[in-house]
């Protein structure tokens, strides 16, 4: 058996590892790398000959980066996805014209799949993506374990503890395996700073830039709405997402369910519906009762906290209120990105507050240790980090290989 990462031993994102046997050849996700666009020059990183004989896809969780270039793959090889990572691509091919995905196959957790000679077993991980997954991969009397992106600072932080131990190799994310940060926030952590800030002030808007397919963060959110009694209002696309995981997971907040919140329809995303065909996946969500206009949120800003992003910047310029607040919640570097920079423009212009309130989805390296310690592998095998070097400070079990290089197990 080989193991070969074609891509993620020198690099955050765009991770796609395969295991291969003599008859069998599996892909444990086929990211995009980060800044890039999904193209046949990045599939043929890997392998110009890669899709012939692949036989089946995993793909951990529904990030760009572990799963970007899935739809230049061929259509008759089947993909392995969790629940959650189904919901998603399905929201995403009518809102984000992302190409649908076939052959499409739902795996839980702790079910065991065989493809050939090979077995893969799903567990749930703790990661800012809803039911994200590590695998475990046995063949040839070896045991693989993939971590995919995982954490243990949010809600499901305990589930590590329920990874298979003492397996042979543990291909491990490191992220952050370079910033030795002693106290890495929680999403309990992030919920107390939404609400310190919407305490702050209560006659103030309060604008939100963060994911809306980052459950956890929404949920975080939705929390310090509640307490701080406010309403969360979120654009027609994030008010889907929330209604189809809300269906797979009832402890998730939604308009039908809870009364604080609301829903704004952007003039792109409406249009989108209603030249697609979808028209269905905005009156669904009963606007009569829960929409949220500019007029609303300019006459009341202090009622309101309203999940933004930079695509909706021109329904917020209809928005009057000024000296509120303005709160970034993901990943840094997309402050930076030239695309983004027009809506702390107009934030400027309004005189808001700008605030930064975001955790990793990401181990710290003390949770990797943690983990570690914890699972006892034999061997380790960074991945998805930009220091793999540094594995070696850390964990002396440590062996460190380049994209592309095979390693015969």
């Amino acid at each position: 058996m080989t193991l070969t990462i074609h891509r993620g031993t020198n690099q955050i994102g765009g991770s796609c590892v395969e295991i291969a046997t003599a008859t069998t050849r599996i892909l444990i996700d086929i990211g995009l790398p980060l800044d890039s666009k999904a193209s046949e020059d990045n599939l043929n990183l890997y392998n110009p000959s890669i899709e012939g004989n692949i036989d089946a896809v995993f793909i951990s969780h529904y990030h760009l980066d572990h799963y970007g270039l899935l739809p230049l793959l061929n259509e008759s090889i089947p993909v392995y996805i969790s629940e959650g990572t189904k919901t998603i691509f399905e929201i995403n091919a009518i809102f984000l014209h992302q190409k649908e995905m076939k052959n499409l196959k739902v795996i839980k957790p702790h079910d065991e799949i065989r493809i050939k000679d090979i077995s893969i077993i799903p567990f749930t991980v703790d990661h800012s993506a809803y039911d994200a997954m590590a695998f475990l991969i046995k063949a040839e009397g070896k045991r693989i374990l993939y971590s995919g992106d995982i954490r243990l600072h949010g809600p499901k932080s305990k589930l590590y503890k329920f990874l298979p131990k003492e397996v042979d190799y543990m291909i491990l994310e490191g992220t952050n395996i370079n910033n030795e940060v002693d106290n890495i926030k929680t999403e309990k952590d992030i919920e107390e700073e939404f609400l310190s800030i919407f305490r702050s002030n209560s006659e103030a808007i309060n604008y939100v830039w963060c994911s809306g397919q980052n459950i956890d963060r929404l949920v975080a959110l939705y929390r310090a709405c509640l307490r701080s009694k406010k309403i969360m209002v979120v654009d027609v696309y994030v008010a889907n997402v929330l209604k189809e995981i809300h269906g797979l997971n009832n402890k998730i907040p939604f308009l039908n369910s809870h009364d604080n919140m609301g829903v704004y329809y952007p003039e792109y995303a409406t249009n989108n519906l209603k030249n697609s065909g979808h028209w269905n996946y905005a009156i669904r969500l009963d606007p009569n009762h829960y929409k949220v206009t500019p007029e609303m949120i300019s006459s009341e800003p202090g009622k309101y906290v309203v999940v933004i992003r930079p695509s909706v910047l021109k329904f917020l310029r209809k928005c009057t209120s000024s000296n509120g607040n303005l709160i970034t919640s993901l990943w840094k570097e997309y402050e930076k990105r030239d695309e983004n920079k027009p809506l702390f423009e107009w934030a400027k212009a309004k005189k808001h507050n700008l605030y930064y309130v975001h955790t990793s989805g990401h181990a710290s390296l003390n949770e990797l240790k943690e983990i570690v310690n914890t699972l006892n592998p034999k061997k380790i095998i960074p991945i998805h980090t930009e220091h793999k070097e540094k594995f070696k400070e850390h964990f002396t079990n440590t062996l460190v290989i380049e994209d592309c290089e095979p390693l015969l197990l």
